[in-house]
């Protein structure tokens, strides 16, 4: 439903009113010539990028735009742009914010400076500016935004009409003509992508933990057919096509019945590393070892799956590892009693409850005293053995040797 109102509403005052209201800084002018107004509480601060409120709207105003839209810097910093219409024409202009939809973290804020080649002195700043933004998810922004337009404009809107408009007005003008032309471009001269057939082959090779199958189909695999994920960069191109083969091949395990925690963490590293590399050849060889090490992961799990009460505790097991680890837990995770499950596990698995977390924790232990310089007793404790003596008698029970002979070796 749509209904409009001659007579408009006093900007200043409704600006005014929306601000008692919403509780966020508001910016707005009364006219597209008019230098812009400013209501915030005191505890706002401008960002360390600008000095005043000019620098601040002018940039999030320049365009044109029929509905309010929600506007997001490189910065994480979210407004409402909302025209303001007279006789149908944009009059002037309101924008709502700064806010933010939840605190970055440190590395989050310094890797951002980076990109920027923003000094690193500066973090306290950046870190002070972001801490005093007020946290607004994306919805209850919509909201703001329709209410805002509702009063200032006498037009009624649905968030979803405010979500679907500022899609659109982010996208390239052009993009849209472009998008068809291609297609009519690659039909005339046959230049298609390779085969569904192809990725399913790829998708259940992985799902069913095939190793041996999956390399003949690698051998066989042409960046030319995958298609073009960047224009101007082979490099670039490269780089995106083997991150749509890691998350395609993080489904698939997911599929297979690898541990969700696990296939997640495999994809975001393989992910970082292929980001971090210059080399066309080394983001093959990236791609093509998670390949193969999510097969081998799903290989691994389908032979000790079990009941769902069964792949239940293990999933279990594997998330919480470094806690305490009790039956009753167990037991209340799958509806089943304790002894039934004690029985029912050792049945599948061919190891009693106790001996499999013991396993795993040792397995664990392996990892910490390969890869870090932890001590004994750390690590002992990190894993939540009894002491040192406990955590050295179970693991010379399963290995054979001592943690410090094992590092040592």
């Amino acid at each position: 439903m749509i209904f409009t109102n001659p007579n408009q509403p006093d900007l200043a005052y409704v600006c005014k009113m929306l601000y008692e209201s919403i509780q966020l800084p508001i910016f707005y002018n009364v006219d597209e010539h008019s230098p812009i107004e400013a209501i915030w509480g005191t505890g706002f601060q401008y960002s360390p990028f600008i000095s005043e409120p000019e620098a601040l709207v002018r940039p999030l105003i320049e365009q044109e735009m029929e509905y309010p839209v929600i506007r997001t810097t490189n910065f994480w910093e979210q407004f409402i742009v909302l025209p303001v219409k007279r006789n149908g024409k944009r009059h002037a202009c309101i924008v709502i914010g700064p806010s933010i939809q939840q605190m970055p973290n440190d590395e989050q804020i310094v890797n951002q400076m980076n990109d920027f080649q923003i000094p690193y002195r500066d973090l306290p700043r950046w870190k002070a500016y972001l801490s005093s933004l007020p946290a607004v998810n994306q919805l209850r922004l919509l909201h703001i935004g329709v209410l805002a337009h509702s009063l200032v404009n006498q037009e009624a809107l649905e968030i979803t009409d405010v979500l679907q408009y500022g899609y659109q007005y982010a996208l390239p003008s052009t993009f849209k003509n472009n998008v068809e032309l291609t297609i009519s471009t690659q039909r005339e001269f046959s230049m298609f992508h390779q085969s569904m057939e192809a990725e399913k082959q790829f998708f259940n090779l992985i799902r069913n933990g095939d190793k041996k199958e999956l390399m003949k189909q690698v051998i066989n695999f042409s960046y030319s057919e995958a298609g073009v994920l960047a224009k101007r960069s082979q490099i670039r191109n490269n780089k995106n096509l083997a991150i749509c083969g890691v998350a395609i091949a993080m489904r698939a395990a997911l599929d297979g019945g690898l541990f969700e925690e696990t296939a997640y963490t495999l994809s975001d590293l393989y992910i970082q590393q292929i980001e971090e590399l210059h080399d066309a050849r080394a983001v093959e060889a990236v791609m093509v070892n998670a390949l193969m090490d999510f097969t081998e992961r799903v290989a691994q799990g389908r032979n000790s799956r079990g009941s769902k009460p069964i792949r239940e505790c293990r999933k279990y097991i594997y998330e919480h590892l470094y806690e305490d680890i009790t039956v009753d837990k167990l037991s209340k995770l799958t509806g089943l009693n304790g002894n039934y499950l004690m029985q029912l596990f050792k049945k599948q698995t061919g190891l009693t409850l106790m001996n499999y977390i013991q396993q795993e924790r040792v397995e664990e232990a392996k990892k910490l005293l390969n890869m870090t310089n932890d001590t004994v007793s750390s690590i002992a404790s990190r894993l939540s053995f009894y002491d040192q003596a406990h955590f050295i008698k179970v693991f010379r029970k399963h290995t054979g040797v001592t943690p410090k002979q094992y590092r040592s070796n």
